[in-house]
């Protein structure tokens, strides 16, 4: 038998709807007896409130809205799924958006997702500013510096960092350092990872640093494989060993593959050290920056639900730090 109303509970308990209704709701002071009783009952009877009206009722619907640039990056789909771990842990459901890097895309989900009632909002790798009605949703940004408000919680990874260590490591390893980056550049992700490459290298007394911008997304950089293997040619025509530090994993196991094709012998002729640690990088033995996605997930989920719940945050702004994996490419 299943009953659908806390009407039903209440008849079949003998306790007044009121009282009923608090030990559902889990409000006001009830003994501990009577409070066992009514869940028994509520439980022998598979009674499940219904959480969309009890939501309107109360103006939440313990919702969390994740937008995410590209669900099928490795990367960004580690992160959605343990903030959806840690979220649900708290009772919290959650929404994902795919945005397709696409700003109009993005503001019609964030609209949508206000519209909706969501409580929350973990937003990554953003290009946008979030203006000001929007920002009236409590909001995480990933991989993303917009202006801090109360209402907003900056986690990121310490793309500053984890440049240094890739090119420290590589001009270590007595390759000539350069750097092959996407039309991502915007990123403030990216633009940490470039400075941290420009600063190292000038650091280490190298004056004409290389950048290759391949002005296309991860994933579509096989459509510059000509110009890429012509212009690693003429590096190694002038440097004995190349390093090549690329601006994330799905770039680095790019060049892999150019490499291989090429039979420029990897690692004693050119080196890859790639970011993020994603699977294909273990799957390629890739040196990368290990990005430690279960803390900026656990970081990002926990101080929003302060948040929400009103509790003090003595920080907006978290820094994550990352780790020099070091595999077969170098």
């Amino acid at each position: 038998m299943s009953v659908n109303s806390i009407k039903d509970i209440a008849r079949l308990s003998g306790y007044s709807i009121s009282t009923v209704s608090r030990v559902l709701n889990n409000t006001g002071r009830i003994s501990l007896k009577t409070r066992e009783k009514i869940l028994k009952i509520a439980k022998e009877n598979n009674y499940s409130q219904n959480i969309i009206a009890k939501g309107m009722r109360k103006g939440s619907l313990a919702t969390i809205g994740i937008l995410v640039p590209d669900i099928t990056n490795p990367y960004y789909a580690s992160i959605v799924k343990k903030c959806e771990q840690n979220f649900f842990k708290e009772d919290y459901l959650t929404i994902v958006c795919n945005t397709e890097r696409n700003a109009k895309l993005e503001e019609k989900y964030i609209s949508r997702l206000g519209n909706h009632m969501v409580d929350g909002l973990v937003i990554v790798s953003t290009q946008r500013e979030i203006d000001q009605k929007q920002s009236a949703i409590p909001t995480v940004f990933i991989d993303r510096s917009p202006k801090l408000t109360q209402n907003t919680i900056i986690a990121s990874s310490d793309n500053y960092s984890g440049a240094v260590l890739a090119t420290n490591h590589l001009i270590d390893k007595d390759c000539y350092p350069i750097l092959i980056t996407n039309k991502n550049n915007d990123f403030s992700s990216n633009k940490n990872r470039i400075k941290g490459f420009l600063d190292t290298t000038k650091n280490r007394g190298i004056t004409d640093s290389i950048i290759i911008n391949t002005e296309t997304n991860s994933d579509e950089i096989y459509l510059k494989k000509d110009q890429l293997k012509e212009k690693i040619d003429s590096l190694l025509k002038k440097h004995k060993k190349i390093g090549i530090f690329a601006i994330n994993d799905n770039v680095a196991s790019y060049m892999y593959q150019l490499a291989i094709d090429n039979n420029i012998s990897v690692p004693s002729k050119l080196s890859i050290v790639g970011f993020d640690d994603s699977p294909i990088a273990k799957k390629l033995q890739l040196t990368t920056i290990r990005q430690d996605t279960s803390k900026i997930a656990r970081v990002s989920c926990t101080n929003l639900l302060k948040l929400l719940r009103h509790k003090e945050i003595l920080d907006h702004k978290f820094t994550i730090g990352v780790s020099l994996i070091k595999r077969a490419t170098t």
